[in-house]
């Protein structure tokens, strides 16, 4: 897998996860809000910088960044 498409995967897992948690019949911690966001706001950043910091992470553990 590709960089782009591991951090589509990443970041559909992990609104997955907050999303479950949100359904719960439970009062939601403000942590989970203050997650989905800051993963918001990360996205959206990413749109116009091409940068996120995950990537640090998956290029140290020698993710491509294309079908080069």
């Amino acid at each position: 897998m590709t960089m782009d498409r591991v951090l589509r995967l990443t970041s559909g897992g992990v609104l997955l996860l907050v999303f479950l948690v949100a359904i719960l019949p439970s009062d939601i911690h403000w942590f989970w809000k203050a997650f989905i966001l800051f993963m918001a706001i990360n996205q959206i950043q990413s749109a116009f910088t091409n940068w996120c910091p995950v990537m640090v992470l998956y290029r140290k553990m020698g993710i491509k960044e294309c079908e080069c």
